[in-house]
């Protein structure tokens, strides 16, 4: 009741109608079940497209009758929608065009009166019905925009896809900006075209079986450079009013790849200093211990101490070079 109310205190009805006895009749059907009701008329299709161009107030609704001086029949009915106004239109017709006015239902008239059967009542109903039709079908338009721009700017490459093909049926801008891949260009493509040959049955497992889900999501792609990159891809099927689609979205994860790669470069170089440190450094160090213990005990023999000198020296040496190159590898591992 609240929605009839609002119709009847903001209703602004355009009536393209030539014949002022039709036109009377219908003012005076409205006025008596919309007492608000902004009323205006226009005689020809010329005078009203141009009246609704330059009109500064929003037009509710529009009754059109399908005999104009300049144009009629489905001629106008092309004519009008053509200008896509987004404004709902009622025809109003004769038994003669009665076939016509049925059929221009399907090319997106909201409805249709018979001039000869047409009361107040009859007007009324038929108005509030296609004011809430309108507005049903301008909530879904704005609901389609809005998921459309959740898609379009989602920062992830995303893809819509036929769940049986994997034919591309659009792609977002991240995804057309990260591939180098204009629209037209996905339009015309499967999403096995993304991969290579070897991964092409397991991404169509993956997509279409669902069997194996959780088992794999790092891929390779192709940019349209030629370029690979290392992806993990991840789906949703959803369903709509007509059909069922897959969502499908990819991660680049080239770079965290690369650096998981450096890091096992790093320990493995890290694991040998370690060896060298446990292994490598203690065999000069025993033996220098080993000589001075001999030293020790060859107090009365110079040459023989000389001797043991100079292998001390040589290990020594040794030694410095090991501890000299571990610091070496060290500083270039944190360089890294």
């Amino acid at each position: 009741m609240q929605q009839i109310d609002q119709y009847s205190e903001n209703l602004s009805v355009l009536i393209i109608e030539d014949n002022e006895g039709d036109f009377v009749l219908i003012e005076d059907y409205l006025i008596e079940k919309f007492k608000l009701a902004t009323i205006n008329r226009c005689s020809d299709f010329a005078s009203s497209i141009n009246f609704i161009q330059d009109s500064k107030e929003k037009i509710s609704i529009i009754l059109l009758d399908l005999n104009l001086p300049d144009l009629k029949g489905l001629e106008l009915i092309n004519s009008v929608l053509a200008y896509d106004f987004q404004i709902p239109i009622v025809i109003l017709t004769g038994y003669s065009d009665l076939s016509m006015a049925r059929s221009s239902l399907r090319m997106g008239i909201y409805d249709y009166l018979v001039k000869d059967e047409m009361n107040p009542a009859i007007l009324h109903k038929t108005i509030i019905f296609a004011l809430n039709r309108s507005s049903y079908i301008n909530q879904i338009a704005d609901e389609k925009r809005n998921y459309e721009n959740l898609f379009n700017f989602s920062p992830q490459p995303t893809w819509l896809l036929d769940p049986t093909s994997l034919r591309i049926l659009y792609a977002n801008l991240a995804a057309q900006s990260k591939y180098g891949y204009a629209l037209d260009d996905f339009l015309n493509m499967s999403f096995l075209e993304l991969h290579p040959a070897e991964e092409e049955q397991t991404i169509k497992h993956k997509l279409i079986a669902q069997e194996d889900e959780d088992i794999r999501n790092h891929f390779t792609h192709f940019l349209s450079n030629g370029k690979e990159i290392k992806v993990d891809v991840y789906f949703k099927e959803i369903s709509g009013l007509s059909n069922i689609g897959l969502i499908v979205q990819s991660n680049d994860i080239s770079e965290i790849l690369k650096h998981i790669s450096t890091i096992e470069i790093q320990n493995t170089k890290l694991r040998d200093i370690a060896w060298t440190q446990s292994h490598v450094v203690r065999a000069p160090l025993a033996r220098i211990l080993g000589i001075i213990n001999l030293i020790e005990d060859e107090k009365e023999n110079f040459d023989e101490i000389l001797f043991w000198i100079k292998q001390l020296r040589i290990s020594s040496n040794e030694m410095d070079d090991i501890v000299k190159k571990i610091v070496e590898q060290s500083n270039h591992i944190v360089q890294e």
